[in-house]
């Protein structure tokens, strides 16, 4: 069906992801037009640099045009911020603002289905069992018999046959990084639900 150009400023969002999914590029046009800049801006408002805000939200409406029949889009624009929020995330693991250890957590992040702005126990509970999976055996245990069997460095020392010292330096620098991972952890939690 042919429409003038004009009459797509009187469809809503909605209205117009439905011409959209039909494949309307009028429609695409201006559901573009009238959301581009809020994306824009909350790229900009995480990213804090002009080409890879704009980078981002091209990203995001190519995708989304890609994928319009695909996709089970019920509020395209809850859709399409939800969508940014993903890219950005993408964007600092891309850049290595955020260390090796937290792409598991952007994954379950970015593969989840939240809707609302409660993360689930068992997906950090996930996040610290790999942690403590990926560290060196000797700091692996040192760190569980401390803060699972709640043992005291000396009898830690005393168990494993190394000094007091030793135990001290292991636990100081598994959770030396472990609070540096927790803090770009919370840095993820807050960008992706409670940025603006």
């Amino acid at each position: 069906m042919n429409r003038s150009k004009h009459i797509y400023t009187a469809y809503s969002l909605d209205e117009l992801l439905k011409l959209v999914r039909e494949s309307d590029c009028l429609a695409f046009d201006e559901l573009y037009r009238r959301t581009w800049k809020k994306l824009y801006i909350h790229a900009f408002q995480k990213l804090r640099d002009e080409d890879l805000a704009k980078d981002v939200v091209q990203e995001v409406f190519v995708d989304f045009w890609n994928k319009r029949q695909l996709r089970n889009i019920h509020h395209v624009n809850a859709y399409l911020i939800q969508a940014v929020k993903f890219k950005v995330i993408d964007r600092f693991r891309k850049k290595d603002f955020i260390v090796e250890e937290v792409e598991c957590f952007a994954e379950v992040l970015a593969n989840s289905e939240f809707s609302d702005s409660k993360l689930l126990d068992k997906e950090l509970n996930d996040l610290l069992q790999y942690w403590i999976s990926q560290l060196p055996n000797k700091r692996k245990e040192i760190f569980l018999l401390r803060y699972e069997e709640d043992l005291s460095t000396e009898e830690i020392g005393k168990l494993l046959n190394i000094s007091t010292k030793t135990v001290q330096n292991q636990i100081l620098n598994a959770t030396t990084f472990l609070r540096s991972l927790m803090q770009k952890i919370l840095f993820l939690i807050s960008l992706f639900f409670f940025g603006s």
